[in-house]
């Protein structure tokens, strides 16, 4: 007797996984990542961003020199005063008017995006400008630098009753045996004197160090837009398995 044979197997009818459909379509990942860096080169080339030019002004607040025998959670604190001192200036009225001036852009507009400031406590403080014209951008750039330092330098102030605590406090520490409390009471004395003077330390120096022949770039250089786009790209190639799994 003939053996029987068994019935064919119904083929699945179920869908494949959509998440194994987008893993399997790596060629389609290479091409959407291709796709997406030439479509960024076209953007670059036909909307490029705006040049961007950065002058340096070097800050130093001497703080060894200015607060002697104060430890180093009160000079830090000094330290942060001076910079918020410093930088409500780079953006005051006075020196954003000096750079208008000269660049003949409103305030409201070099406050709203064209100016930019990048500066740590001490050190280089790089003052930034952005605009389409790479000229434009060197002169923003250079101009409210030396307005800053200009500003700073007028806005020193001399305050007596804190040259008199300064004077006394070392004047006690030179004794053979310093009075601990009389120590203190300098200490607070000129704390408080520091914190209620509004103009800027007489101990702060500022010197320009970068403002001539400034280097200009793009803000966006052409490989972060390449980046950008052919990232775009690979994404969106999965995507678009993901939401037409039957096309695949």
């Amino acid at each position: 007797m003939p053996p029987k044979r068994s019935a064919p197997r119904k083929k699945s009818t179920q869908p494949d996984n959509p998440i194994v459909q987008a893993l399997e379509a790596w060629r389609l990942w290479l091409l959407g990542a291709l796709l997406g860096a030439l479509l960024a080169c076209a953007l670059f080339l036909v909307a490029p961003p705006a040049f961007r030019a950065r002058a340096t002004v070097v800050v130093d607040n001497n703080l060894e020199q200015g607060w002697v025998y104060f430890p180093d959670r009160q000079l830090f604190q000094f330290l942060a005063r001076e910079t918020e001192r410093l930088e409500e200036l780079a953006w005051s009225d006075g020196v954003m008017q000096v750079v208008s001036v000269e660049s003949g852009i409103p305030v409201q507009d070099l406050r709203g995006g064209i100016l930019a400031l990048s500066q740590p406590s001490d050190g280089g403080w790089h003052f930034i400008a952005t605009h389409a014209d790479a000229d434009t951008a060197q002169l923003l750039a250079t101009a409210w630098a030396q307005a800053f330092v200009d500003a700073a330098r007028a806005a020193v102030q001399h305050s007596p009753e804190l040259q008199v605590a300064r004077a006394a406090l070392e004047a006690e520490l030179l004794q053979a045996d310093p009075d601990e409390a009389r120590l203190n009471e300098l200490m607070e004395a000129i704390s408080v004197l520091s914190e209620h003077t509004k103009g800027i330390s007489p101990y702060t120096e500022l010197n320009l160090s970068q403002i001539a022949d400034l280097p200009v770039d793009r803000s966006v250089s052409r490989s972060t837009y390449l980046f950008i786009g052919s990232l775009v790209g690979a994404l969106a190639a999965p995507l678009w398995v993901l939401l037409s799994p039957q096309r695949r």
